[in-house]
């Protein structure tokens, strides 16, 4: 089996590729220049909103202290962990860096980090937005499992499990605000995707899976 080192340099240098398209959409591609009004104000900060930043919180200090190699915090590694898992988590991992940088720049300067929208919103229903509603919350929830099940660390796996839980409440937050804005043109839209994942046709009748 190979080392765990080989492992945290494979792990710095994906999340250094994934943190890469993140950093240039948001601070190096240019911005507007004059100041957007907000149609709609930012959503409160709820429940769900809590638990992804505990999750948050939780995850990414356990791959900090797994990084470490502290070794207080070796009872966290999954014993007798089978080699060909890290590899999946891989597999799982490697698209999402691509469809990131897809739904970048697919969304362009539409892009928030936060759940408002500004004036010069339209609806974004092309690139990985014709099939799915949530393209960038699918490729948050992939890319940290497939981290998670790199480390082979127990409690970095529980704590991505942990985040995805809260992701179907924050998405129907934001359709909401959505259909308030955009309507039956929003209504429709949600007719024909997918809110995670695309929607599969099958004996001429739609199968969400979502």
């Amino acid at each position: 089996m190979a080392d765990e080192v080989f492992y945290q340099i494979l792990l710095v240098v994906l999340y250094a590729m994934f943190l890469g398209v993140r950093v240039y959409y948001r601070f190096v591609k240019p911005k507007r220049a004059e100041p957007e009004t907000d149609v709609e104000e930012r959503k409160a900060f709820g429940k769900a909103e809590a638990v992804i930043s505990i999750a948050i919180l939780g995850y990414f200090g356990s791959i900090i202290l797994y990084l470490l190699s502290l070794s207080w915090f070796v009872w966290s590694q999954i014993p007798a962990y089978p080699e060909f898992v890290r590899w999946v988590g891989v597999l799982l991992v490697l698209p999402n860096i691509p469809l990131l940088a897809w739904i970048h720049h697919t969304l362009d300067r539409q892009y928030s980090p936060c759940l408002q929208i500004k004036e010069s919103h339209s609806l974004i229903i092309d690139g990985p937005y014709a099939r799915v509603r949530h393209p960038m919350y699918t490729v948050f929830i992939a890319f940290s499992f497939g981290m998670s099940l790199l480390t082979a660390n127990f409690l970095i796996i529980g704590f991505a499990i942990l985040l995805m839980i809260p992701f179907p409440f924050v998405a129907r937050k934001e359709e909401q605000m959505m259909l308030d804005t955009f309507g039956d043109e929003y209504q429709e839209y949600m007719k024909r995707t997918g809110r995670f994942l695309p929607r599969m046709q099958k004996n001429n009748e739609e199968v969400v899976k979502s």
